[in-house]
């Protein structure tokens, strides 16, 4: 078992054995507090963009949906008379200077879930862990007229006109404490600092209703399985129906959410194998089963698209995030705000 899964079945689960760290809590609180009072007493300190700026984030570790939303809202943005661009710090990129991500950019050297997002919202995107300096990059080089941060939501050196907290429906805010006794990298009392709280689900849960927070449902709606090579499709139905045994595989930072939808579309746990990697595996040929029928993320599918597959039976399953009509007519009055205010300065 990996060292984050130790942790996480710790946060999440009843094992509790990073109770070990609980006398380190009020220090770390008292960092994470002074932090956000140093942003918001000191605003002029951090980066304030000249167009508006949304950052997608949570006070989570782990997956809780921020790609599929950054996805949504660009498409969303776009068909609403905006140009939107993205930021994002890009795990694991080997980048010195912002750099632009593109559809056919190289995973391994701008990160797995930037090239993902340039694919799927066909925006222009750019890379860098000081994403002020990727947001000025950014400006500089596109005709953007607003900024959608992926993550970055404690990066305080970039000022922020509107946040979006994400919450996995299922997982909430595990123990509720901050890291490393919990998975929370600020207080649950940042949630009702932020513009919308949001999760991927189709109906309310205990974890969620427990929090006492006015929190958006946005479902994830699947289209069809494609192939590796993205030639092919497969009803997702069709597939399930006729494929008696499917390995599922993914490295991302909440595989039981891939696990859920699946189960929801009707592949039965009991007719799959599952094999689990850390979030951002890099993929190698050896991790992918020779033969049978695989399926995957989109994600992982970017990384495992360059390499030499033997077994042509490997699938993804992409999905999109619906955003509730509630939603968007609360988002357009709250842009509206944002642009008379940009207009005075």
């Amino acid at each position: 078992m990996s060292v984050e899964s130790l942790f996480t079945r710790s946060w999440y689960g009843h094992c509790g054995w990073t109770n070990v760290f609980r006398p380190l809590q009020p220090l770390i609180k008292k960092a994470v507090l002074n932090k956000r009072a140093q942003f918001l007493a000191h605003p002029e300190l951090s980066y304030k963009a000249p167009v508006p700026v949304i950052v997608v984030g949570n006070i989570s570790v782990g997956g809780t949906g921020k790609s599929p939303m950054v996805v949504a809202l660009c498409e969303f943005l776009a068909k609403n008379g905006y140009r939107p661009g993205i930021v994002s710090r890009g795990h694991g990129a080997k980048v010195e200077v912002p750099t632009h991500v593109y559809p056919d950019s190289v995973p391994k050297d701008v990160g797995d879930e930037p090239v993902m997002l340039a694919r799927r919202s066909a925006c222009p995107m750019v890379v860098f862990p000081k994403r002020d300096e990727a947001v000025k990059f950014l400006l500089s080089t596109t005709d953007v007229n607003i900024v959608v941060s992926d993550d970055g939501m404690q990066h305080y050196q970039l000022n922020r006109d509107l946040e979006i907290a994400m919450l996995d429906a299922t997982r909430g805010v595990g123990n509720g404490h901050l890291l490393p006794v919990g998975p929370l990298r600020e207080p649950i009392e940042r949630l009702a600092e932020v513009d919308f709280v949001v999760s991927v689900a189709e109906k309310m849960t205990l974890s969620l209703d427990t929090l006492g927070l006015p929190i958006t449902l946005a479902p994830l709606v699947p289209t069809k399985l494609v192939s590796i090579d993205g030639k092919k499709t497969l009803d997702y139905q069709d597939a399930f129906a006729n494929e008696p045994k499917w390995h599922i595989m993914a490295g991302i930072g909440n595989p039981e959410r891939f696990v859920a939808t699946l189960d929801r579309l009707g592949l039965q746990k009991k007719n799959t194998t599952q094999q689990w990697f850390t979030d951002h595996h890099m993929f190698e040929v050896s991790d992918v089963p020779a033969s049978g029928a695989v399926l995957m993320t989109e994600k992982d599918a970017v990384k495992c698209q360059s390499l030499q597959l033997s077994n042509s039976n490997v699938w993804y399953l992409p999905v999109s995030l619906v955003l509730p009509n509630s939603f968007q007519q609360a988002l357009l009055e709250k842009l509206n705000l944002i642009k008379m205010d940009h207009s005075h300065e």
